[in-house]
């Protein structure tokens, strides 16, 4: 079989990863998904940092994943095309090795956060959790991107989702006819 292609798909919460990934497969044959939201830590209590003045968890940290567990998920995969989604791929320096493509989302944080209270999210999110963990956590991340990975393709979560996904499309296209 020939390399398999990984193509990530990372950045800020509500910026459209999992509807282009999904899109996706009505493009290509013989790809596969994997969201990272799929591996949060089941017994987050165990893992996941506290926030006592919220009574509430740290869901945007790396460590509320079961990292590990999704590695072996993705050594699993067989298809040609593997595509991993989620906010916090990149902070693990396994999923950033293995990226033949990566693309990260940006979004303005008034969209970002009228997108997220149209969300339901369990458990709920607590008042004043946006602005002082979630928001703070992407923009970390995307500081480290900027610094670690020069290669990132961004995408402007207020394009349209048809726009982004033929960007990513596109970009997936030209890979597999340098391959050849």
């Amino acid at each position: 079989m020939a390399k398999q292609l990984v193509i990530v798909i990372a950045g800020v919460t509500c910026g459209g990863k999992t509807t282009i990934a999904n899109r996706l497969t009505n493009t290509f044959n013989d790809i596969s998904i994997l969201h990272q939201d799929d591996f949060y830590y089941t017994k987050y209590e165990d893992h996941l940092e506290s926030i006592p003045e919220l009574n509430y968890h740290a869901w945007d940290k790396i460590s509320a994943y079961d990292m590990n567990k999704m590695m072996t998920a993705i050594d699993s995969q067989t298809s040609k095309i593997l595509v991993l989604e989620g906010i916090l791929l990149l902070d693990d320096i396994r999923i950033l090795n293995l990226a033949d493509l990566t693309f990260f989302t940006i979004l303005d944080k008034e969209i970002c956060w009228d997108r997220r209270v149209a969300r339901t999210y369990l458990p709920p999110e607590p008042p004043g959790y946006f602005e002082k963990y979630a928001w703070p956590e992407y923009e970390r991340h995307l500081e480290m991107i900027k610094k670690k990975k020069t290669d990132v393709i961004f995408l402007n979560g207020s394009d349209s989702i048809d726009f982004n996904t033929s960007v990513v499309v596109n970009h997936i296209n030209q890979l597999v006819l340098n391959l050849k």
